[in-house]
C-alpha cells in the first residue's frame, strides 16, 4: 500500500499539499504515477512527477521537477545557407531563497510549440535523485533560467513546489 506523509506537507496556514497531487496506479498495481498540480497556461510552469513501476521485470523509479519557459518562436531557429535550424541549446540554473545556486550546463533543453504556435517552449525534465531531491524539498526556489532565458517564481509557487518535492519523496512502495 502507498501512503504519502501528509503531516510533513503541512505549510502554516495548513494546507496539505499532499492531497494535491494526482496519484494514478495501474490495474495491475505494478505502476504508480504522482504528479502535482499545474496549469500549462501560467507562468512559470514548474511542476514535479514521480513514477515507479514495482515489476522486478522493469522495475523503474523517475523522479523529475519540469521547468517551462515559453518565449519568442524565432528565439529557439537560426538560420544557415540552408535554411532554418533549430539551436541545440544546454544550461538549467536554479537559484534558491538561501542564495545558493544549482546548475548543470550539461543537460539539454527540449524544445516545443504553444498550442496556438505563436510562441516557443522551452523544457526539461529535470531528474532528482536522493542528493538533489533533499536540495529541492528543503528550499525554496527563487527563480530559473533555461539556457539563458531567465524565470522568477513567485513565493507561494516555492512553498508549493518545495512541498510537492517533499511528499513525492516520501512516497512508500510497499
Amino acid at each position: 500500500m502507498l501512503l504519502l506523509l501528509t503531516g510533513i506537507c503541512l505549510n502554516v496556514s495548513g494546507q496539505d499539499f499532499c492531497s494535491l497531487i494526482k496519484k494514478e496506479v495501474s490495474p495491475d498495481r505494478t505502476i504508480y504515477d504522482f504528479a502535482s498540480p499545474y496549469d500549462p497556461a501560467a507562468e512559470p510552469v514548474v511542476r514535479v512527477t514521480r513514477s515507479y513501476g514495482t515489476n522486478p521485470d522493469y522495475a523503474t523509479d523517475n523522479f523529475f521537477v519540469i521547468f517551462r519557459i515559453t518565449g519568442a518562436l524565432e528565439s529557439i531557429y537560426k538560420m544557415t545557407d540552408t535554411g532554418e535550424i533549430e539551436i541545440p541549446e544546454h544550461k538549467l540554473v536554479v537559484e534558491f531563497d538561501d542564495q545558493s545556486k544549482y546548475e548543470d550546463d550539461k543537460i539539454q533543453i527540449s524544445h516545443d510549440f504553444t498550442e496556438d504556435r505563436m510562441n516557443s517552449v522551452r523544457y526539461i525534465f529535470y531528474p532528482l535523485n536522493d542528493t538533489t531531491s533533499k536540495e529541492f524539498a528543503s528550499k525554496k526556489i527563487v527563480k530559473f533560467s533555461l539556457a539563458g532565458f531567465e524565470q522568477a517564481v513567485p513565493p507561494d509557487s516555492a512553498n508549493a513546489i518545495e512541498h510537492y518535492v517533499q511528499c513525492m519523496r516520501d512516497v512508500k512502495k510497499d
